[in-house]
């Protein structure tokens, strides 16, 4: 046989081959090469952490769990349906007893909020008041006008008028259109927008400033919106120390009995057989009683009264008119205002109606 071919029989060549319990040494280091590794700090082996049971092996303990895990379970429906029930119930009871003390106590509280600008005020004697200043001669005045319309509304207008001379010019704010203006002179009276200088004739009539009833009709002192005659039907509840703009007043708030003041009335209307004239009306002009209020409730009458007596704002219940009459400004002195001359005056026609929107 070939010894070229056959390892078996090859001389010099043991078998099996020599263990691998001796390595061979080791090559030589070539140049650069370091002879040791170094050595590296040593790390503690990190100590697993327990699991709890959920996480050690969930299927396990599905599997291999004496008891199964049993879930959350839900309240009755039943239950959950009640606590919404009773829940409704409150809130329905809270909301009904606010409804009703707001029904039962509401207006108080509203009257009480609306008084409170009138409670801050310093009180004053339960009386009416007696004039500190001297008496003012007024010829002219500047006021406001709020009454009720015959459309169940409230109409409001600015006047300065001339007692003397009848001259009355009156401004009527409007909310959807342009103000009018009314200028009355003697026995005619011109109208217009404010916003176009041409005027309308008209005559003039009784509205708004009838010249007829002078001064007192508009503007009046104590004595004349409530006579010392009457008194005895009147009662001061309320009076304190206010204001009228920047006019220092004197508030009284006055119950007056209905039945007293239509006793006083109808009495002026009775010709003394002695031919001698009859007393004078309990109220002033434009302002009268309506008859059967006996047994009425008294009538509350609000007014502001100056140091010179005069009343610089009034409220009169609606059995007497409705009217809120504020006087900002008095003078004794003559009012005249600028006239429209000829070329701006035109005849009131049924055009010129539709054009000032009345």
């Amino acid at each position: 046989m070939d010894n070229t071919t056959d390892t078996m029989t090859r001389p010099g060549t043991g078998f099996p081959p020599p263990a691998f319990d001796s390595a061979p040494p080791p090559p030589p280091p070539w140049p650069g090469q370091i002879s040791q590794a170094p050595s590296l700090p040593t790390v503690a082996a990190a100590v697993p952490r327990p699991a709890s049971a959920p996480e050690a092996n969930p299927f396990a303990t599905a599997m291999f769990s004496s008891q199964p895990s049993t879930p959350p379970q839900k309240p009755p429906r039943q239950r959950s349906g009640l606590r919404r029930t009773i829940s409704w119930l409150l809130l329905l009871g809270v909301i009904g007893g606010l409804a009703y003390g707001g029904i039962v106590y509401g207006p108080e509280l509203i009257d009480k909020f609306n008084g409170s600008e009138d409670a801050a005020e310093p009180s004053a004697p339960l009386a009416f008041p007696q004039p500190t200043a001297a008496p003012v001669a007024v010829r002219s005045a500047t006021f406001t006008v709020s009454e009720p319309d015959p459309f169940g509304g409230t109409q409001d207008y600015e006047v300065t008028a001339d007692f003397e001379s009848g001259i009355a010019q009156v401004v009527i704010p409007r909310t959807e259109t342009v103000d009018l203006e009314i200028l009355s002179v003697w026995d005619q009276a011109f109208i217009r927008r404010i916003d176009d200088p041409t005027w309308y004739s008209l005559p003039r009539g009784d509205f708004p400033i009838d010249s007829s009833l002078g001064r007192s009709r508009w503007v009046r002192t104590i004595d004349e919106l409530i006579p010392p005659g009457i008194r005895q039907y009147t009662t001061v509840t309320e009076a304190s120390e206010s204001e009228v703009g920047t006019e220092p007043t004197r508030r009284l708030m006055v119950s007056a009995e209905a039945a007293g003041l239509l006793q006083a009335q109808n009495a002026t209307q009775v010709v003394p057989a002695d031919g001698s004239a009859p007393p004078a009306p309990p109220l002033p002009p434009g302002m009268t009683v309506p008859p059967g209020l006996v047994g009425a409730e008294p009538l509350e009458i609000e007014i502001w009264v100056d140091d010179a007596g005069i009343v610089r704002k009034s409220v009169v219940p609606d059995v007497l008119g409705g009217e809120t009459i504020v006087v900002t400004s008095v003078s004794s002195d003559a009012w005249e205002p600028t006239f429209p001359t000829p070329d701006l005056v035109l005849p009131l026609t049924a055009q010129a109606l539709f054009h000032l929107g009345i």
